[in-house]
């Protein structure tokens, strides 16, 4: 004879345990009661003791989540939330809309800390607090470290904002816009070598972008690697040949390296593009003076010598102090307060042989010293 026992039994002892697991815990059940009365502290400390008493509970991670994000305690929140998940998927939706909500009010109450209303200070450590908070509540979310880190620069804090644009590349680590920020930043610290090598992280992505070529050529530059702030110049130049800084930066490069010829040609090109720029001027001008100074200097020792100075030297001299005028003369239209440009200039014409306005601008500069 047949019987069905050892196949029935099996099946409802696991209908008891399903119904028994399903049961909350006597603490879970006393922590909803808190919870509607807005009694959070209480149900905090009853769904502890769950946590405690029935560690793979879904719904005790989720509640105590809860409990702590009313508390504003947001890694801990975190830490509930992604048990919760990890234990079932029960609450997924009651989880992102409580991220969505912390998130969205801590985000918003910083923007406004940020934006204040004419005729007030902006509150920016308040803004501070309530960006870290929406990134402590939901690190996927990039807008809150942008803000951030916007936030640092207004305080001054560069290291902060620094460190805030990296840890939001290390949620989105192609975002080539930050990178090129970063890179300025690093060189606003004088920090070359970590402006150098995020430049490079940005070249990695898109090779051909200027501004991070830009960056690079710069950071070698600050960095005192001509040669190769040289070659980084001429390839971004390459790519944009009426860059008025990549102009002006090669053409800083080469008078530091005394190719003044070079330097001059790159300072006439920044002054076609904006004949206004004063340090443009001031270089050329400069430029053809210290070439003048180093030629005298060899005459004067030709003449030591007992050897003959030549009329195309002496000519050539002269040249030099002429082509230097009308620079420096358009340098103090756009700033007259610089005194050694005024006696450069009485430099130049005394030695044109224009004595009265030599003069003249000898007493200029001695004006202006006083």
């Amino acid at each position: 004879m047949k019987t069905f026992f050892s196949r029935i039994l099996p099946l409802v002892m696991l209908v008891a345990l399903l119904t028994l697991t399903g049961c909350p815990t006597k603490e879970v059940t006393s922590a909803k009661v808190y919870i509607s009365q807005n009694n959070w502290d209480k149900a905090i400390e009853q769904l502890e003791q769950a946590i405690q008493i029935t560690p793979k509970d879904p719904e005790a991670h989720y509640l105590l989540g809860e409990g702590y994000g009313n508390k504003g305690m947001w890694d801990k929140m975190n830490q509930m939330f992604n048990a919760s998940l990890a234990l079932a998927p029960t609450f997924a939706t009651q989880i992102k809309n409580t991220r969505e909500k912390y998130w969205v009010s801590s985000f918003n109450q910083g923007v406004s800390k940020v934006n204040a209303k004419e005729g007030q200070t902006a509150d920016l450590e308040g803004a501070i607090n309530e960006f870290a908070s929406a990134i402590q509540i939901d690190p996927s979310r990039v807008e809150a470290y942008k803000n951030l880190a916007y936030s640092y620069l207004r305080s001054n804090n560069t290291p902060s904002a620094i460190a805030t644009y990296e840890k939001y590349l290390t949620v989105n680590p192609r975002e080539v816009t930050i990178l090129n920020e970063v890179t300025r930043l690093y060189m606003e610290a004088k920090d070359y070598s970590k402006a150098e090598e995020t430049a490079q992280r940005t070249l990695a992505i898109d090779a051909a972008n200027l501004d991070a070529i830009s960056n690079l050529a710069m950071a070698y530059d600050l960095g005192g690697q001509n040669d190769k702030a040289l070659a980084t110049y001429e390839t971004a130049l390459a790519k944009n040949p009426n860059d008025q800084d990549l102009l002006f930066n090669l053409a800083r490069l080469h008078y530091l390296n005394k190719e003044y010829d070079k330097a001059i040609e790159l300072f006439q090109k920044v002054i076609t593009l904006n004949p206004e720029d004063y340090d443009a001027n001031l270089n050329v001008g400069n430029a053809y003076l210290t070439m003048a100074d180093d030629l005298r200097k060899s005459l004067v020792e030709k003449e030591t010598a007992k050897q003959t100075v030549s009329d195309a030297d002496v000519a050539k001299l002269k040249d030099f102090y002429k082509a230097a005028i009308p620079f420096l003369e358009k340098a103090i239209a756009v700033k007259s307060d610089n005194s050694a440009i005024y006696y450069n200039l009485g430099v130049a014409y005394i030695n044109i042989g224009d004595q009265t306005k030599g003069a003249e601008f000898f007493n200029k500069a001695e004006q202006l010293r006083k």
